[in-house]
């Protein structure tokens, strides 16, 4: 320790005697010192005499004494054990030398190492502020470089950034010094100087930007000077992209003024004007990130006003006009820069340009997303930002070159949509959803403060999921693009359903806005519904998606709106326009079975019921996907039967079933029929309210018209020539029709069985269901022989195989619950003896008909 002090005593003597050696020593005693503790506490405590010594001999004409004393003056300053010992009044001195050997000396490494002290010091805020005027003006005539020396340029421009992150106010208040320099460079024919100058304008960037009125005032001066006319000739000699990179800032930095400065601004705009029509992709890409300097310049805080901001968070669609018409004014102005900024991004994610140009586009209008800040959530700026965006490449379809911007728009969208769940019971403020775009296309991660969208979105909503789903129909899509648009549809559907949700759950929420809502749901599914139908069996993944839109619908909506009888809705569906009961067959009238009809005002539960059925009725056996289709009405059917209604249900079902009597439906049927089933099967003694339902009659005569259609599709007749006839009888008698009719007599005795068996049997008669099932029987059996008797098998033909083999499963069905049902009973009254009367009167014309 004491050698060290001793050395730094030496050091101090030399500096009077041998500068060159007393600076060499003790720099070399300032490189010890970085690894030795105690030497370094030996120059601080030091420092003050040293500081002193050093700072005489930074500005002498001798250029190696004075680059050795600015050495050494740097180390001082910079080191935190150091600088926090010198003296408030040394360390004024020592900036001031600095400044003052900066703006004399004709030496250029002495003018490089004085601004790199700057550069490089440490000391505290309120010791630059005493010495700021002195130092900026050093700093700024180093910029100016009036030497020539980039190394000179670079070191200034380290200073800027120095200083700017100690004293960022005042950096700002001066910014109209300091920066046009740094900018000016950025037109340099030099890219060293221009890059060193961007990366200065990068880190400072916070303290410039929004610009302070005078900085974009010096700026516009000099535009109008030199600066545009340089721009334009660099233009004009192939520097596109040079140029651009300066245009970017120029424009970025006239901030709010650039509307002020109009017709800078618009000769500025001829710049982009020639670019973003380039044939080159790197020249386009140049133009789309310049471009967010205009975003930068025409979004700021000064347009998002409070008055706006409010507007949008009370759902309001226009900007609000109390307090005079500058509110109107600004919207107006507002609205003609988000015009302008949109423009050529539109027209390039329009037309066809390189994958690379999209990424570009994309992330300079996700760029202006998050400027807007909660102004993107404004229903205009919904429909010249969001709207054109996303139907442009939503329109590009999940196609392999453009599968990520597809990707990135589904997630914006869909984040957009589920905002609305999203701290509900928070202010406003705490409302905003906030997402990143971060993709491994894009570089930049901005976030896009969304807020719950109102139901004045649900057209610009429906539309971008018309387009989505539109790809499903497109006949040239592959199997795989198909897949995604599909699953794209449906993603953002259950999204936009549980924002619907919270509409319907919401006291607020009127009656008008509840059907506009409805109306506006409905009418879209019913669209994709007929689109699926008109395929033709084209697109089994159509067919299947339509379908899954009606359970999403079921399974996310309020079912206390869905089903009930205050929100009607026009069955307006064209493919029951011309339907008709079947009533040449006694015994459909005999049951008196009803059904809806074209423009019956309906429930919305009704609506989706008879869509999904419309949907899956034109479908025959061949149909590729057929059994998925089937799974879901077994799965729907089961669903709303749980969940709404069971009577309503089942009966518009029923209702349906009997005007499509071809012995193909069987599969309809025996889709709704294990949905009943699995209905019977799932109910618990909680199930009260449906219970209650059925100890009326209305839910066991339903029961009974489903169980009995199966019998009234093989009672039909069909007209045929006589010559045919043979062949129809073979047809009748097929494998394949004699599989089907064992699978629908499985169907028909499980059916029968669960519903025997189920809880409803404690609160009502079995025996009703008996009757009506062994009376319909009769009937089909006697009209049959009926026809036979009377010759008209040789204008009509019928099922009688069918009927026979069904009769006799539905007559052994019913017998083998008879036993069990007396087997369980201690009394046997005649009502049982009048029953298996009636039973046996079935049996024997079930018997007396195949005998013929």
């Amino acid at each position: 320790m004491s050698s060290f002090c001793n050395q730094i005593e030496e050091i101090k003597a030399l500096i009077y005697s041998n500068k060159p050696l007393a600076y060499s020593t003790l720099s070399n005693l300032q490189e010890q010192s970085v690894n030795d503790p105690s030497l370094l506490q030996t120059l601080a405590d030091n420092s003050q005499d040293l500081v002193s010594l050093i700072t005489v001999d930074i500005s002498i004409d001798d250029e190696e004494v004075a680059a050795q004393a600015l050495k050494c003056s740097g180390f001082m300053i910079y080191h935190p054990s150091l600088v926090s010992t010198i003296p408030v009044d040394d360390a004024n001195f020592v900036l001031e030398a600095l400044a003052k050997v900066i703006m004399t000396t004709k030496i250029k490494s002495v003018c490089n190492l004085g601004v790199w002290c700057i550069s490089m010091q440490q000391f505290e805020a309120s010791i630059l502020v005493g010495c700021f005027n002195s130092v900026l003006q050093a700093v700024v005539h180093a910029l100016d470089n009036p030497i020539g020396s980039l190394s000179t340029t670079f070191e200034a421009m380290q200073a800027v950034m120095k200083l700017a992150a100690q004293l960022s106010e005042r950096m700002r208040e001066s910014s109209h010094i300091w920066a046009p320099p740094i900018c000016r460079r950025l037109l340099s024919t030099d890219k060293r100087e221009r890059d060193i100058s961007e990366r200065c304008l990068l880190k400072i960037r916070p303290t410039i930007i929004p610009p302070p009125p005078a900085l974009s005032k010096a700026l516009a001066e000099d535009m109008k000077l030199k600066l545009l006319t340089v721009m334009k000739d660099l233009l004009n000699q192939g520097l596109k992209i040079q140029t651009l990179q300066a245009w970017g800032w120029f424009i970025r930095l006239q901030g709010s003024h650039a509307m002020k400065y109009r017709h800078l601004t618009n000769d500025m705009l001829k710049v982009p004007e020639k670019t973003f029509s380039d044939h080159n992709p790197q020249v386009q890409i140049a133009s789309l990130v310049a471009w967010e300097g205009l975003v930068d310049a025409f979004i700021h805080p000064a347009l998002l006003t409070s008055e706006t901001n409010e507007s949008i968070r009370n759902g309001i669609q226009q900007v609000r006009t109390s307090g005079g018409s500058s509110c109107q004014i600004q919207a107006i102005g507002f609205s003609k820069s988000i015009k302008l900024i949109m423009t050529p991004l539109i027209g390039i994610i329009s037309s066809k340009c390189d994958v690379s140009v999209y990424s570009s586009c994309l992330n300079t209008w996700c760029y202006l997303l998050h400027k807007l800040d909660i102004s993107v959530n404004h229903p205009w700026v919904i429909e010249l930002v969001l709207d054109p965006i996303f139907g442009a490449v939503f329109r590009f379809g999940p196609d392999v070159k453009t599968f990520w911007l597809w990707n990135l728009c589904l997630d914006l969208l869909d984040d957009f949509i589920l905002a609305k769940c999203r701290n509900l019971d928070h202010e406003t403020s705490s409302q905003v959803s906030h997402h990143s775009t971060s993709s491994k296309w894009s570089w930049k991660l901005q976030p896009i403060k969304w807020l719950p969208w109102t139901i004045g979105q649900l057209d610009f909503l429906v539309k971008m999921m018309d387009i989505i789903i539109s790809h499903a129909s497109i006949a040239t899509i592959t199997p795989e693009n198909r897949s995604s648009a599909c699953d794209a549809a449906l993603r953002i559907f259950r999204s936009f359903l549980k924002g619907v949700q919270m509409d319907f759950r919401s006291s607020s929420t009127k009656y008008n806005d509840i059907m506009l809502c409805l109306n506006t749901l409905l009418r879209f599914i019913k669209k994709i519904c007929e689109d699926a139908t008109s395929e033709g069996g084209r697109s089994s993944e159509l067919h299947h998606t339509s379908l899954q839109f009606l359970e999403a619908v079921v399974q996310e909506l309020e079912p206390s709106i869905l089903g009930s009888p205050l929100y009607k809705v026009s069955l307006n569906f064209t493919c029951i326009e011309n339907l008709q009961m079947v009533d040449n067959i006694r015994n459909v009238k005999y049951l008196g079975i009803s059904s809806v009809a074209y423009m019956d005002m309906v429930s919305p539960l009704v609506y989706l019921s008879v869509l999904y059925i419309c949907v899956v009725i034109p479908s025959t056996p061949a149909t590729r996907g057929m059994e998925l289709l089937l799974q879901g009405l077994r799965r729907f059917f089961k669903t709303i039967l749980l969940l709404y209604d069971p009577v309503e249900s089942l009966s518009v079902a029923v209702g349906l079933l009997y005007k499509h009597m071809e012995f193909r439906h069987l599969d309809i049927w025996t889709a709704i029929a294990k949905g009943l089933e699995d209905f019977f099967n799932g109910l618990t003694v909680k199930d009260l309210s449906l219970l209650k339902m059925d100890s009326n009659r209305d839910f066991p005569r339903a029961v009974c018209h489903l169980l009995s259609y199966p019998f009234v599709v093989c009672s039909c007749s069909w007209p045929t020539q006589k010559k045919d006839s043979g062949s129809l009888k073979e047809s009748l008698v097929s494998p394949e029709r004699k599989l089907k009719l064992q699978q629908v007599a499985e169907v028909w005795k499980s059916l029968y069985g669960a519903r025997c068996a189920s809880k409803f049997n404690k609160f009502s008669e079995t025996s009703s269901l008996t009757e009506e099932l062994c009376s319909m029987l009769n009937g089909c059996v006697d009209q049959n022989i009926s026809m036979l008797d009377h010759g008209t098998e040789q204008y009509f033909h019928c099922d009688d195989i069918g009927l026979t083999y069904l009769s006799a499963t539905a007559v052994t069905c019913v017998m083998e619950q008879q036993i069990l049902t007396l087997a369980a009973s201690s009394v046997g009254n005649n009502v049982e003896h009048a029953r298996d009367h009636k039973t046996f009167s079935v049996i024997k014309n079930s018997l007396d008909f195949s005998s013929r």
